[in-house]
């Protein structure tokens, strides 16, 4: 159905479907929607409010945006914000399906929080980094002269936890080179650790 979004198994509608239904429910003629601007600066906070056809409050909505804390907020902070209001004010007089909150908060909340878990992994991978870059250039230097016994070694000092934490594809971040990578995934090296294990 146009306007509905299906998001982890539940239907939530989009604002502007909310927006249409009310324009057209005969029950909410000569109703209207409002919106304020209470606070425009590096937080945005937008109130809507839904009055019926005296004039009467029948229903309110919040929001609040932060400029630049997603893709969408960094040009559009206001309307994201101007939106959202909308959106929970007509939820909060009947217009929500089943759903209080739009499909459009969900999907940026949603996009909000990969951003930041990939913000806070990057946190922990450079963490892990400088914790073992005297290991991990070691690792590089007898890759790049084919010594895997070597390479090995210095691999095994870590334990596996350890070993993932730094495992991180260049196109994410990561100090091995796809090259690197490939490598150490080959039963070579693989071999490598197994005779640098048994020595040790």
């Amino acid at each position: 159905m146009n306007g509905i979004v299906k998001i982890h198994k539940n239907d939530y509608k989009t604002v502007a479907l909310r927006v249409n239904e009310f324009h057209s429910s005969a029950a909410h003629k000569g109703w209207a929607i409002e919106t304020d601007l209470i606070k425009d600066g590096n937080l945005v906070v937008i109130k809507s409010t839904i009055k019926d056809s005296d004039g009467r409050i029948r229903g309110t909505g919040y929001a609040e945006e932060l400029r630049g804390s997603s893709n969408i907020n960094k040009t559009s902070a206001l309307e994201n914000c101007e939106t959202s209001a909308i959106g929970r004010a007509l939820a909060s007089v009947g217009f929500a399906g089943t759903e209080y909150a739009s499909a459009n908060e969900v999907t940026d909340a949603i996009i909000q929080q990969t951003e930041i878990n990939a913000q806070e992994q990057l946190l922990t991978y450079n963490a892990s980094v400088r914790e073992h870059l005297g290991t991990i250039a070691a690792i590089k230097d007898a890759l790049a002269c084919d010594d895997f016994e070597t390479a090995a070694e210095e691999w095994l000092t870590l334990n596996e936890e350890q070993q993932r934490s730094i495992w991180r594809a260049p196109s994410k971040g990561g100090m091995f080179t796809t090259k690197e990578l490939a490598t150490m995934k080959t039963s070579e090296f693989r071999e490598a650790g197994i005779v640098v294990s048994e020595v040790i």
